[in-house]
């Protein structure tokens, strides 16, 4: 009985911790559809060019600590860059071609680190140490304690950040009422930006928290940008709390699947549950209905 509550805890505590990847790449994906109703497919070569980066600057000198920051910061800037020069021109382009953008960035960025290097390469658990904690006999990894402690801040600065600063006040009107925002006067452009910096700063953090326990390669985002999707579709288009809650029961079917049955399902078992669940409930958990608005500045 014994042995069965140690497994139990160490699965759950590695499925919160994929699952707060997860809900990270959910959160960027659903701030930019919340404010721009578009869906950014180049998140995954965002998360990809976190580790990267992190990876750089360390080979190049840079404490860790350090390095994290700057890797974001960086992120930051391109994310406000992919604003302009992609989305910005395309706003009154239709869905599709505005979704393609997106998609010729990935594979920019993709194409760029490629040339780079195409070495698989590890980043080092960010507690440092042996990697692991064993409490009661239970082993737990310090990297998903990570991932779940940093999951955890992201959503409380998040929260504070949406319902306590002025400029957060003003990015929910916009996504509450793009239009109505747009005719009082606010820049809505700006909005736009700012959601564009905070998407990639996510998804790059989810990168480089991942990275410790993966192999860094140009294609490494692929899998978490697909998964970070289904998680928006479980806890719905739109909803912020829904891409947290989401992206939590994505990692925890995949880790509860991977131990209890088989390797081989763990990675299809929550597309199966969001398959069921969107024919029953089409919006999802927390389900938002977006409306596209054109913007006239």
């Amino acid at each position: 009985m014994g042995s069965i509550f140690l497994d139990l805890i160490q699965v759950l505590i590695a499925g919160f911790g994929q699952g707060s990847i997860y809900a990270l790449m959910a959160l960027g994906l659903t701030l930019i559809y919340r404010s721009t109703t578009t869906l950014n497919f180049a998140q995954g070569a965002l998360f990809m060019l976190g580790a990267f980066l992190t990876l750089e600057l360390i080979m190049a000198g840079v404490p860790y600590l350090l390095a994290i920051p700057l890797a974001l910061i960086i992120l930051a800037v391109l994310g406000l860059t992919i604003d302009k020069l992609a989305f910005q021109p395309l706003l009154k382009k239709d869905h599709v071609t505005q979704v393609f953008a997106t998609v010729a960035i990935s594979f920019i960025i993709v194409g760029a680190v490629r040339f780079v290097t195409v070495d698989q390469r590890g980043l080092p658990a960010l507690l440092g140490g042996k990697g692991y904690l064993e409490v009661s006999g239970a082993i737990i990894n310090t990297q998903y304690l990570m991932m779940i402690a940093s999951l955890i801040v992201v959503g409380l600065l998040l929260a504070y950040f949406f319902q306590r600063t002025r400029i957060g006040l003003v990015i929910r009107a916009c996504t509450d009422n793009l239009r109505g925002a747009d005719l009082v006067g606010i820049n809505v452009k700006r909005v736009f930006a700012i959601m564009w910096g905070l998407g990639a700063v996510l998804a790059g953090l989810a990168g480089i928290l991942a990275a410790p326990t993966l192999l860094v390669s140009p294609d490494v985002g692929n899998t978490p940008l697909v998964i970070g999707l289904v998680a928006m579709a479980l806890g719905g288009f739109g909803s912020i709390p829904g891409a947290v809650i989401g992206g939590l029961l994505m990692g925890l079917l995949e880790q509860f699947a991977n131990f209890y049955v088989s390797t081989q399902l763990g990675a299809v078992a929550g597309f199966l549950v969001v398959l069921v669940l969107l024919i029953v409930r089409p919006n999802g958990i927390m389900g938002f209905r977006g409306i596209r608005l054109q913007v006239s500045r």
